[in-house]
C-alpha cells in the first residue's frame, strides 16, 4: 500500500518501489528446470546440485551456493538475503550462481585459504524472519521447515573447530518492510540496530574468536532517485556503529557499488543489473562485493 504523502521523505530509504517488484520476482513459485552449479571467475571448487525435490515442486532460478561443512575442512558461513543467495532475473544467468559469497571462495583460495562456503542466505529474508521461516524458502529447499538462524547455528555447533569466518548481510528487506508499513526512518534505524546487534552477539557467543563480518547496504537507485543517498548513509552509519560496538568487522558494500558520493554514478549499472530493471548485483557487482568482503576479513 502506498505510504502517506507526508511520510514520503522518510520512506525513501534504500530500496523504494522498484525493489518491491524485484523481491516479488525472487519470491515467485514458477517452475524452472533443474539447475547445475556454476560460479563466476575466479574459479571455485564446484558445489553439489540443489537438493532433489519431489516431482512438480519448485526448482530455484539460481542454484544454491556452497555446501554444508565437512569435519576437518575449513569453512566460512554466509548469512543473508537475496543478494547473498545470488538471486538474479537475468535470463542469461539461468542455472548459475554468481553470488559474492561464492566468488569469495575463489579469492580466498587464491590467497592461500582453501575454505569452503556454506551459504544459508534466503531471498526476502528480514532480521525477524531469520529466526522463524524465510518468506521465499521455496527457493532454498533445506530451509523448507527450519529457519536460517537454526541452520546456521546447527552448522556452527557441529563444525565450530573448522569455522574461519561468518558474514552477515541482512537488513535490506527490513528497510523495504518499513517503507511498506509507513515506519519512520529513525524508528527503522533503531529497530535494525537492535536486530543486528542481537544477531552478531549471538554468533560471537556461538563461535568465540571467529571473526564476524557485518555488511552494510548499497543504494541501487542512486541515479534514478539521488535524493535517497542521505538515507542509506544514515543507515550505514548505524551499521558501522554496531560493528564497532560488538567488535565485528565491517564490509563496505556501499562503497563497492556506489562509487561516487554525489551526482550521477557512471559505473552504477556496471555493478547493478539496470539492464533487467533489477536492484541485485551483476556478476561484476558481486565480484566487487567479494573483494570488499575479503578486505574486511583480512583487515585485522
Amino acid at each position: 500500500m502506498p505510504a502517506p504523502r507526508h511520510r514520503a521523505r522518510h520512506l525513501r530509504l534504500v530500496l523504494p518501489a522498484a525493489l518491491a517488484a524485484a523481491l516479488a520476482a525472487c519470491s515467485s513459485t514458477s517452475a524452472q528446470p533443474p539447475l547445475q552449479q556454476h560460479s563466476a571467475s575466479p574459479p571455485v571448487s564446484p558445489s553439489p546440485s540443489p537438493t532433489p525435490q519431489p516431482s512438480g515442486s519448485f526448482s530455484p532460478f539460481v542454484p544454491i551456493a556452497g555446501q554444508p561443512p565437512v569435519s576437518g575442512h575449513p569453512w566460512y558461513l554466509a548469512i543473508g538475503d537475496s543478494v547473498t543467495s545470488g538471486f538474479t532475473v537475468d535470463p542469461t544467468r539461468l542455472g548459475t550462481n554468481s553470488a559474492w559469497a561464492l566468488q569469495l571462495q575463489g579469492l580466498l583460495a587464491a590467497s592461500g585459504r582453501p575454505w569452503t562456503l556454506y551459504d544459508v542466505a534466503c531471498p526476502s529474508e528480514r532480521t525477524d524472519t531469520y529466526y522463524t521461516l524465510c518468506p521465499a524458502r521455496s527457493q532454498i529447499p533445506f530451509l523448507a521447515t527450519t529457519s536460517q538462524h537454526d541452520a546456521a547455528m546447527a552448522a556452527i555447533a557441529a563444525h565450530r573447530a573448522d569455522l574461519r569466518a561468518v558474514f552477515v548481510d541482512l537488513g535490506s528487506n527490513d528497510l523495504l518492510h518499513a517503507q511498506r508499513t509507513g515506519e519512520s526512518l529513525p524508528a527503522t534505524v533503531a529497530a535494525l540496530r537492535n536486530s543486528l546487534t542481537r544477531i552478531v552477539a549471538e554468533l560471537q557467543r556461538a563461535a568465540p574468536r571467529v571473526p564476524v563480518i557485518l555488511c552494510n547496504f548499497y543504494d541501487p537507485l542512486a541515479n534514478l532517485a539521488p535524493t535517497t543517498l542521505p538515507q542509506p548513509d544514515q543507515v550505514n552509519a548505524m551499521v558501522a556503529q554496531v560493528a564497532a560496538a560488538t567488535g565485528a568487522r565491517l564490509a563496505d558494500f556501499r562503497d563497492a557499488i556506489n562509487t561516487v558520493r554525489s551526482g550521477t554514478d557512471p559505473t552504477l549499472c556496471t555493478y547493478v543489473d539496470c539492464a533487467h530493471g533489477d536492484v541485485h548485483p551483476t556478476i561484476a557487482g558481486h565480484l566487487h562485493l567479494a573483494r570488499v568482503a575479503l578486505a574486511a576479513l583480512l583487515s585485522r
